[in-house]
């Protein structure tokens, strides 16, 4: 068997196979759906040991396990309770909880390393084991090296299941035909991490790290370091711009991770989410997008839309360009080019039941479309497809606080915003010097304060504010009767 320090989950390669310093030290970083699934596992486990009449055995689980929440998340708790026992009722089986696990082992330069998947629950029944994966979020598909180590360890006399909460669902765990191709594209992801480590490759993977405030692609501002005892928030552009109305909101979404009213799986690309991906595919690296024959490119990109599609793409693209030549001596160096920086300021946090006072670090991200540099001064591009708004004068301000320091340069950050229709272009430039970065720094470590001042487990703590917003709000229904 691998040795401990050799054995890694699947979802730790996974990280490493998106950036290796995203496998880090244990932080305090907010993971209210883990928080969550960690007390529902523990009453599924209460409830499945009670021998107690069911509805005793419920209120018991109940009991030890969600009294410490909020009334709104008690509901959350106990729904996906009960979705569980109408999956899954209880049964006359040998009932076994303890890291249920499968892994596979591979020698590399000479040390056995494994790669481990996991299962809430094992019922055995006369010599025949169903393993159980409690899920509680949209998508609850194991991951393809999930199914590589279940299809290559399967026994005859197992069954593999996914107690999807949100689905109402015990779904089978379908197995796959190259179990050994993907175990080893595995195991020379270790082999990469191990023997080959690399510096922070950032990406839309840091929206789900952990490791965000230590690993230096949003710096901390206003101290030197973080320690494990600091609280963690991260706050996305998109949550900053709806903790500007409402403190509630930004909360319920950051903080305490509560379920959307409006959740909508898109199945299809907008226009405007489409002429982002174009426009970035022509312009990173390409330091003759402005010649005639490079625009006319465009349309080779776009050749599977359809002809009104192509046609308002392309006049959008053509006004773009036309303004980017303004800029004498650009070079676009990167797409989703990830931004943001991290302040700790004086909090609240929880010990044993009590609220207590603790440091918070609140970290503040987004993801600018375009990046790179107008001779040696760092450039920021956004795209609009909209007219300007109030909401992109904070956005701009929190990419010039994380270019600063990412991006080295101190004297000039150029941030540009480029509100784009089919009929003409406009632009919105903004620079920062010196100054104008102390006063950013400034505004937001004011702005940490609030999430600083969320309490955990309590998601009724953070004020809310009744304004327009609320009839696009995700939880208005939810904050209406919480209120």
């Amino acid at each position: 068997m691998a040795d401990k320090d050799n054995r890694y989950s699947t979802s730790a390669v996974k990280k490493m196979s998106q950036c290796h310093v995203s496998v880090g030290k244990k932080t305090s970083l907010a993971k209210p759906k883990f928080d969550r699934w960690r007390d529902l596992n523990s009453a599924i486990i209460d409830w499945i040991n009670n021998d107690a009449i069911e509805e005793t055995s419920v209120k018991v689980a109940e009991r030890n396990n969600f009294q410490s929440y909020d009334p709104i998340q008690k509901k959350i708790l106990s729904d996906l309770f009960s979705r569980f026992r109408t999956i899954y009722p209880k049964r006359q089986y040998t009932f076994n909880h303890q890291y249920i696990s499968k892994e596979i082992e591979k020698e590399i330069n000479g040390e056995i390393y494994g790669i481990t998947t996991h299962f809430a629950y094992e019922f055995e029944d006369e010599g025949h084991y169903e393993l159980v994966r409690l899920k509680t979020a949209h998508d609850p598909s194991p991951d393809l090296i999930d199914l590589a180590i279940l299809t290559k360890l399967k026994e005859d006399n197992e069954e593999f299941y996914t107690a999807a909460l949100e689905l109402d669902d015990l779904m089978d765990i379908d197995l796959i035909d190259n179990p050994d191709e993907v175990i080893d594209e595995y195991f020379e992801i270790i082999k990469s991490y191990v023997y080959d480590r690399q510096k922070r490759t950032p990406g839309s993977h840091c929206d789900f790290c952990d490791q965000a405030s230590r690993c230096g692609q949003f710096p901390l501002i206003n101290e030197n370091k973080i320690n494990r005892n600091v609280r963690e928030v991260k706050v996305s552009k998109t949550n900053l711009v709806k903790l500007d109305k409402c403190e509630r909101r930004t909360a319920w979404n950051v903080q305490y991770g509560l379920p959307r009213e409006d959740y909508i799986e898109f199945e299809s690309e907008s226009t405007a989410t489409k002429f982002h991906k174009y426009s970035q595919q022509m312009l990173v690296d390409n330091e003759n997008y402005y010649e005639d024959e490079n625009i006319e490119d465009f349309k080779k990109l776009t050749v599977n839309e359809d002809g009104i599609t192509q046609e308002e793409l392309f006049n959008k693209y053509k006004y773009l360009v036309a303004k980017l030549t303004d800029y004498e001596n650009l070079v676009i160096k990167e797409a989703e080019y990830i931004l943001g920086c991290t302040f700790i300021v004086e909090g609240k946090g929880e010990r044993k039941g009590e609220v207590v006072d603790q440091k918070v670090a609140t970290i503040f991200n987004g993801k600018s479309d375009l990046a790179g540099r107008v001779g040696d001064t760092p450039i920021i591009i956004e795209l609009k497809t909209r007219p300007e708004m109030n909401e992109d004068a904070i956005e701009a301000e929190l990419y010039a606080l994380g270019a600063s320091s990412i991006m080295k340069q101190e004297d000039e950050i150029i941030v540009l915003h480029i509100y784009v229709s089919e009929h003409n272009a406009e632009v919105k430039e903004r620079r920062f010097g010196p100054s104008e970065i102390e006063s950013a720094k400034a505004k937001f470590e004011s702005i940490a304060n609030k999430p600083a001042s969320w309490i955990p487990y309590d998601a009724l703590s953070p004020k809310y504010t009744v304004g327009d917003w609320c009839q696009t709000c995700e939880f208005k229904n939810t904050c209406s009767e919480y209120r």
